[in-house]
């Protein structure tokens, strides 16, 4: 961001410098664009040693999911037990996946038919993206 603002000064300076005709503006126009020109160099030098030492192939997408039930019920054991039986499990995604998702959305919340079936309770299971974290692969 800063690089680019800096272009936009620069260039903006030069649109501005070069209508007065003035030998001295032209010279300090030609400084400018050569300074321009040295940077990006520099900038292209340095984005080309990042991507060497950070591969694709280093990087993991890791979301963090909690998974838990609730009951629709006026017992308190219950609503206890759901309290207390909630995990959160890491995985790892794709990278598209990872993006495709926020923190805090829930990914699932489906209403469990088979116990309502069997057990005649009602409830429903809850899976929720807590955390997302990109990781490198390779320790330093």
């Amino acid at each position: 961001m800063k690089r680019f603002t800096l272009i936009m000064v620069l260039l903006i300076s030069i649109m501005l410098l070069a209508g007065c005709g003035n030998s001295n503006l032209e010279a300090e126009k030609n400084h400018l664009q050569s300074e321009i020109d040295t940077l990006q160099a520099e900038v292209d030098t340095l984005e080309k040693i990042r991507d060497g030492l950070i591969q694709e192939d280093d990087i993991v997408y890791v979301i963090e999911l909690q998974i838990s039930q609730s009951h629709y019920t006026v017992d308190l054991n219950e609503h206890m037990k759901d309290l207390l039986n909630k995990i959160t499990i890491p995985i790892q995604v794709s990278k598209e996946y990872y993006f495709s998702v926020k923190e805090g959305e829930i990914l699932k919340n489906e209403f469990r038919v088979g116990s309502l079936i069997f057990k005649n309770s009602s409830g429903s299971w809850d899976i929720k993206v807590t955390s997302k974290e990109i990781v490198n692969k390779v320790a330093k």
